[in-house]
């Protein structure tokens, strides 16, 4: 009887194959590949993949090991020839793709479609990103790198390790959780650093927006400082504060559904109007302001220290939220998450929504987020007329006291 399922497998290998074949005839086309393969062959190497599965279960394992041995041996020989030919070293990226693609037909057959769509999508990207790739691994300095392998090692060795249970009185303290969103926020920060490091300091406006998921304050200060001595530019740099200000709604967002979905659909419709109130304030500034080249001044994208500061912050204020909640009830909520927004967003905002999972209201969780987001758009407003210039500081005021007057309205009318 014919296996329709098995026909679908064997197309979406040759599909995949096909994407990857695409990729490396385009960059033979821009002469960033050499001829070893192209849309013909990496198509043929993934039916190859599933064939030789196929066979494998019908017939004898034995033949997947010696499509697999047969295809190695094909790609090394196909290597050396185009070397050879060329008279010159050349990098293996197409084989080491063409040896994978073959794995990827082998997934295909299995059935394992959403692990072999995933596995291809991500084997192309990391083809096609090969100058942007070259371009960061040659800029990037001693420092990011060794921070990275720091974050790598917080992330994928330490984390996995830890116990994850509660510990103390109320089981306040669970060092998986606590680690775990260390590694949630240093990412998200990460993330922020190297997208600004990737497109690069072209502008104040794109500075503002990384700068706000690398962390609103750091660049709220920075442009503060600057409008001082760049009087002339200040329209700009508080156009930078506030998109990065405007950020840092989204950024809760993500810290929030990341961690509680159920949470995430009641700050949501909060998050949009202060995110929307933002947006129509920077719209109004940029018609008004020239577009200007900046930069700021970026840290190391990881560092342990305040990584460990930030997962005692985070311990301490889930442990007061919880025993607020038990012996001040919804007051006691609001307090620390008033006293922890002159600090640290992040950390309330993670506090709140992981007890908001057990044993927190909801509502109280959503209003205690808003709060602590509000007092820190206080603490920025002050840190701009403090540190910035007088127009500079009068500008982003009216900025932080319309939104901290609309978070408010909005916190009580919905």
């Amino acid at each position: 009887m014919f296996d329709i399922t098995l026909l679908q497998n064997f197309l979406v290998a040759i599909i995949l194959g096909a994407l990857i074949g695409l990729e490396r005839e385009y960059a033979r086309y821009r002469k960033k590949g050499h001829d070893y393969a192209g849309i013909r062959t990496f198509p043929l190497i993934a039916l190859f993949g599933a064939l030789s599965a196929y066979l494998g279960d019908i017939i004898s394992p034995w033949i997947i090991i010696t499509g697999i041995i047969l295809i190695g041996s094909i790609i090394v020989v196909s290597y050396f020839a185009v070397a050879v030919k060329a008279r010159k070293y050349l990098g293996a990226t197409s084989e080491v793709a063409g040896f994978l693609t073959f794995f990827i037909g082998m997934i295909s057959y299995y059935g394992e479609l959403t692990l072999a769509v995933t596995l291809a999508v991500i084997i192309t990207i990391i083809l096609y990103s090969r100058s942007v790739l070259h371009r960061f691994a040659e800029h990037i300095k001693q420092q990011e790198l060794t921070d990275t392998l720091k974050f790598a090692l917080i992330a994928f060795v330490i984390l996995p390790f830890l116990p994850n249970k509660g510990y103390g009185p109320f089981e306040i303290f669970n060092p998986f959780i606590i680690w775990l969103m260390v590694v949630f926020i240093s990412g998200i920060s990460f993330a922020g650093y190297i997208l600004l490091k990737w497109r690069g300091e072209k502008g104040i406006e794109i500075a503002g927006l990384l700068g706000g998921l690398i962390g609103s304050t750091p660049t709220t200060l920075s442009f503060s400082v600057r409008s001082k001595k760049e009087k002339k530019i200040y329209k700009a740099l508080a156009l930078g504060v506030m998109l990065a200000n405007g950020v840092m709604f989204l950024r809760v967002l993500i810290e929030v559904f990341v961690i509680n979905r159920s949470l995430f659909m009641k700050v949501l419709p909060l998050m949009l109007i202060l995110i929307f109130a933002a947006a129509v304030f920077s719209l109004i500034v940029w018609r008004k302001s020239k577009s200007i080249k900046g930069r700021i001044e970026l840290g190391s994208p990881f560092t342990l220290g305040p990584a460990l500061k930030f997962a005692l912050f985070f311990a301490v204020i889930l442990a007061l939220v919880k025993i607020a909640n038990i012996y001040l009830s919804s007051k006691g909520v609001y307090l620390v998450s008033f006293i922890s927004g002159f600090a640290n967003m992040d950390a309330i905002t993670v506090s709140l929504s992981q007890l908001a999972r057990t044993s927190l209201d909801e509502r109280i969780a959503r209003n205690g987020i808003i709060i602590a987001a509000l007092t820190n758009l206080s603490v920025k407003a002050g840190i701009t007329l403090f540190f910035g210039g007088k127009r500079f500081g009068r500008l982003t005021l009216g900025f932080f006291v319309l939104l901290i007057v609309i978070g408010l309205a909005a916190m009580f009318l919905l």
